[in-house]
This record gives C-alpha cells, sequence and structure tokens, in this order.
C-alpha cells in the first residue's frame, strides 16, 4: 500500500529556515542555505531492508538537484543503524555513489529526536501536523517557502511517480 499525504495549510509556527543540522562531517549546515528550493528529507539506515532506495535518491539528486534538494538522516530509531558516521557516509558514497547531503547520525523518534524531525513530528512546531516517522526511508516534502507539504510512506520508491510529480508540480 502506498502512502502519500498532500498538506495545503501554510500556519507554521516555528519557521523552518531557522532549523538546522549538523553534516555527516561534523559541520553546521543551516536550513536557510535552501531557501526557495524544494527539500526531501529522508531518515535513513543502512542495514535496512529499503537501504537500495539510496539508489533512487542519488538518482533524484542528479535529476532534479537544481531545483530540490535531498538531506539523508542516518537513524537507528528503527534498530538498523550500526554504523558511525564515517561508515555511514563511505558506505552510501561507495556502494551507492551519494552525492547528496547526509546528516549526521541522531534520532528522528523518541526523546532525543533530532530537531528538524521534532519540527516535522510537531503540529505545535510545523503547524500542519503531528507527522510521527513511521521507518526507515519515509520522506517528507518541504516547499520552497519552507511548508511541510508531502509525506510519503517508507514503502513509496524515492523514483516513484507519487514523488517526482510532487517535486514537479507542488
Amino acid at each position: 500500500m502506498k502512502l502519500f499525504l498532500l498538506i495545503t495549510s501554510l500556519a507554521l509556527t516555528t519557521n523552518f529556515y531557522t532549523l538546522q543540522f549538523t553534516d555527516v562531517d561534523g559541520s553546521t549546515v543551516n536550513m536557510s542555505s535552501y531557501e526557495g528550493k524544494k527539500i526531501l528529507l529522508v531518515n535513513i539506515a543502512t542495514n535496512s531492508p529499503k537501504v537500495n532506495q539510496l539508489a533512487g535518491l542519488q538518482q533524484l539528486h542528479q535529476t532534479y538537484g537544481d531545483s530540490v534538494t535531498i538531506i539523508a538522516f542516518p537513524s537507528n530509531s528503527f534498530g538498523h543503524e550500526p554504523r558511525a558516521n564515517a561508515e555511514i557516509k563511505q558506505f552510501c558514497q561507495n556502494n551507492y555513489g551519494a552525492t547528496f547531503k547526509i546528516a549526521s547520525k541522531n534520532p528522528v523518534t523518541g526523546a532525543s529526536i533530532q530537531p528538524i524531525y521534532n519540527w516535522l513530528a510537531q503540529i505545535n512546531e510545523n503547524g500542519v501536523m503531528n507527522g510521527v516517522t513511521g521507518g526507515d526511508f519515509q520522506k517528507f516534502l518541504i516547499s520552497k517557502e519552507g511548508a511541510l507539504i508531502g509525506v510519503f510512506s517508507p514503502s513509496v520508491q524515492p523514483t516513484d511517480s507519487l514523488i517526482v510529480n510532487a517535486l514537479i508540480n507542488q
């Protein structure tokens, strides 16, 4: 079953572009640097049964990278990411040719949740919905204006027409 939720409300309580994360190399990345581009946020895990979706993320990055930023957020929240940051980066690059942005490994659920995923999970932060991450490779689409506009099930492949159409048309 494919799950896709298109979100139309734009009432925000916390500006998405004020958020930041640490990338896999330890540098701070401000979301404001992506303002004006759509952003596809994906929690990844290198031991997940869905790990082959990394190839699809790279394909999206190569095809739509001028208008869409892909950011992978490694997480062991679902028990499939035993690797450390350097190993995650090497795995993604060596096995899937990953050139999209990779964040440092952090939880995407629970008490120590990564701040961007906290924003996604809390209606009082994003103004739209409680978007709790349900598994490895769940995808969240952010508009050019910094609003949450789409959520895709972990089972939806990155190159599925649902995602591609949302990237092109939303």
